[in-house]
């Protein structure tokens, strides 16, 4: 008993020695470190709603759906493992993580993100080739690249009108006669 007593008296003497290593932290404010993966940021200015973070989120929260002449774009928070996928793959970089850690809310709709985008449809047969602004990124880095294209009207083409377009064109029949 008394050898007991006397490794404890050690243990708390090394303890003592040490000082405080727990933090402080419901009582004082705590900063997470640089590189710390907190809740989600959406910037809306840079989407397109392609859906790679979608495709890349392990957990499935990500949702995107068509209704009308509208995209949802819908990131559901609760069930977030802030892996960070969905900002790795996104090629816009429209997401960030912020250092917010805190996020117990009595309100299930405060852990959630939604964006709504406004769908291109096909301008020959009206089916949905993207949303506006994928289209017009298209158009940017075309233009930004500095191939010189005659006629980018293609570009609000589907896949399939986009095909009749081309078998269509004089230039490239003469290509393909030569």
């Amino acid at each position: 008993m008394f050898k007991h007593t006397i490794s404890e008296l050690k243990e708390a003497l090394i303890c003592l020695q040490a000082g405080q290593v727990t933090l402080g932290y419901p009582f004082e404010p705590h900063s997470p470190d640089e590189n710390f993966r907190g809740r989600p940021k959406l910037n809306t200015r840079k989407c397109m709603a392609c859906g790679a973070c979608g495709n890349a989120c392990p957990s499935r929260l990500i949702t995107i759906t068509d209704t009308g002449n509208t995209r949802t774009l819908r990131f559901e928070l609760a069930r977030c493992t802030y892996c960070a996928k969905c900002r790795d793959f996104c090629p816009e970089e429209a997401i960030e993580l912020t250092s917010q850690f805190e996020l117990s809310t009595a309100n299930p709709d405060d852990l959630a993100i939604n964006a709504e985008f406004k769908l291109a449809p096909c301008r020959e047969c009206g089916a949905v080739i993207g949303t506006e602004r994928q289209v017009g990124v298209v158009r940017e880095r075309l233009e930004a690249s500095g191939i010189k294209l005659q006629d980018t009207s293609y570009l609000e083409l589907c896949t399939d009108c986009r095909r009749k377009a081309f078998i269509h064109t004089p230039a490239l029949t003469l290509e393909v006669t030569r």
